[in-house]
């Protein structure tokens, strides 16, 4: 297994207010994060099909019923138990979500992982993400592991650049492999309030 270590970057900027690239959207915007709530649901539920297909389109079948993750990996998107869903709201639109667990995959307990994350595409590119990452981060101290499915460039580029900037002391990358996929995976240590 290749270890790389990469050291840790001055925090930046604690809130974001970014300029519109689309005319429905006001010049400034605010980003906020709140936990799910029973009304979200519906919205959710979409998005999350639009995050599977965003992630692994080109690579997964569709279900029979036409959409994307089979039961089993909804089952395990859904349950509660040591487990925090976020919306992401811009200009209090739907955006996107975070999975924040307080077990990790690799790791085990004592280190908590963003399991899933995903930002529409209308909003990337303008430090949504970003900063939704870093406000999770610092509202979770401690230790963290964050994974990319090895064919998602992207998301490794957008994770390393978002720890890069969170870590205290830097942070170990390995390859892993859970079934069939590879997958990157960071782990690194966080400070309350840095980001």
């Amino acid at each position: 297994m290749a270890e790389d270590r990469h050291g840790a970057q001055p925090a930046h900027a604690r809130g974001i207010m970014f300029p519109s690239r689309t005319a429905d959207v006001p010049t400034m915007t605010r980003v906020s994060v709140r936990s799910i709530r029973r009304n979200d649901l519906t919205s959710l539920r979409r998005l999350v099909q639009l995050y599977l297909y965003d992630l692994g389109g080109s690579h997964w079948n569709v279900e029979a019923n036409g959409t994307f993750g089979g039961p089993a990996w909804h089952r395990y998107f859904w349950r509660r138990r040591g487990r925090r869903h976020f919306v992401i709201l811009v200009g209090g639109r739907l955006a996107g979500f975070a999975l924040v667990s307080d077990h990790a995959h690799f790791a085990g307990k004592g280190v908590r992982e963003i399991n899933d994350f995903f930002v529409l595409r209308r909003y990337r590119d303008r430090g949504v993400g970003i900063y939704v990452a870093r406000m999770l981060f610092a509202r979770f101290p401690g230790r963290w592991e964050v994974s990319e499915i090895t064919w998602n460039v992207a998301a490794r580029r957008f994770w390393r650049r978002v720890i890069q900037r969170c870590a205290v002391g830097g942070f170990v990358e390995r390859r892993r492999r859970h079934g069939t996929l590879g997958f990157f995976v960071q782990h690194f240590t966080t400070a309350k309030g840095k980001r």
